[in-house]
């Protein structure tokens, strides 16, 4: 699911931010939309600190345990596909639209 817009210094969307995140090996993967059209690529997984620290005693199958946790979320981050045909124009690298 897109969760925001990625914007470069100059205003302009340059990725795109999913809730999902990049497993190794994922970077340089295509994402699709809906019809099956190229949307962006894949390029970083990031990590961001949700603030919701835990250090609590609990009971977990009859047991007393101590946690101690930081959750974070995990989310792909991804050049849009409009950056990418900039840059195959630039380059004279030639790509088909459908």
């Amino acid at each position: 699911m897109l969760t925001r817009h990625l914007v470069g210094e100059d205003g302009h969307v340059v990725g795109f931010e999913l809730s999902t995140p990049g497993l190794r090996g994922q970077s340089g993967g295509p994402v699709f939309d809906v019809e099956g059209k190229v949307w962006g690529m894949q390029v970083a997984t990031a990590h961001l600190d949700m603030n919701f620290d835990v250090d609590q005693e609990v009971i977990r199958d009859g047991l007393k345990r101590h946690v101690k946790d930081s959750a974070f979320l995990h989310v792909g981050h991804c050049i849009h596909v409009d950056v990418l045909k900039a840059f195959m124009r630039e380059n004279d690298i030639q790509f088909q639209e459908s």
